[in-house]
């Protein structure tokens, strides 16, 4: 069976697309399929895909409010995203 396509986050490299879905798919799992019908996101979809990494980034300090391995990786997915889809104002 085919992998469905997911037109946003299909613009975001594979490493950080998974780490992207993985989040989404437990905090926020509507959006997913929002993202798969927009040709881009909307400013408040993309609001809703930082909030969600911002949780878990939150989630994920170690000692002295440090990122851990995968804080330091929900940091780069957010960097990855917004890299692709910046949010104008």
């Amino acid at each position: 069976m085919e992998k469905p396509m997911n037109k946003v986050l299909d613009a975001v490299p594979p490493d950080h697309r998974a780490l992207i879905l993985d989040e989404l798919k437990r905090r926020n799992p509507d959006l997913i399929e929002e993202l798969a019908h927009a040709g881009q996101p909307s400013n408040s979809q993309s609001d809703a895909v930082i909030d969600a990494l911002a949780y878990a980034l939150s989630a994920n300090y170690g000692p002295g409010h440090m990122p851990n391995d995968y804080g330091l990786a929900v940091e780069r997915a957010i960097d990855a995203y917004l890299e692709v889809w910046p949010i104008h104002r």
